[in-house]
Order: C-alpha cells, then sequence, then structure tokens
C-alpha cells in the first residue's frame, strides 16, 4: 500500500490495477493510462467513505505517485541485473 491523500485527508491506496499508456496504432486511438485502487484508512480499514470525495487531481496525483514508483522498481531491478551479471563475469 502506498500512502496518499484525498481531499487533504491522509489515507492509504492499495492499486489493484494499472493499465500503462499505450500510443496506439494506424487502426487504434491512443489511450491514456488506467488505474483502479481500493482507498483504506490510516488503520488499514476500507475507507469508502473517502472514495467518494476523490477529485480529478486526487485521482491524477495517485497515478503520478504510482507510476513513480514503478519506474523506481524498475531501475533498482536493472541496477540489480547489472550488479549481478558483474559477479557472474568476476567468477567466470
Amino acid at each position: 500500500m502506498m500512502k496518499a491523500r484525498i481531499a487533504g485527508i491522509p489515507c492509504q491506496v492499495n492499486v489493484t490495477s494499472y493499465t500503462p499508456a499505450t500510443p496506439g496504432g494506424w487502426d487504434e486511438p491512443p489511450s491514456g493510462p488506467e488505474i483502479e485502487y481500493t482507498v483504506y484508512d490510516l488503520r488499514s480499514r476500507k475507507a469508502g467513505w473517502l472514495m467518494a470525495k476523490i477529485t480529478d487531481e486526487d485521482d491524477q496525483v495517485i497515478l503520478e505517485q504510482y507510476e513513480a514508483r514503478l519506474q523506481v522498481s524498475r531501475d533498482d531491478a536493472r541496477i540489480d541485473a547489472y550488479i549481478a551479471s558483474l559477479e557472474d563475469r568476476a567468477w567466470a
């Protein structure tokens, strides 16, 4: 879960589905990223009342925050793979 704010209220968000943006093709228009998530209060209880307060701006911030987390995890995975390849070469 990641920490977020909805209508200025601190909460936690658990992303249940994410589809990245696609550029489209000659027969398909481009599509933006899509994200679905569940909102919890800070005690990890579902907060449906807070879901009702989500604005487009809140949704965009949550999307950007999630995409930033994905980028960091991808970067970490690349670094780990690079270090592993260096270690493999050292043992060869």
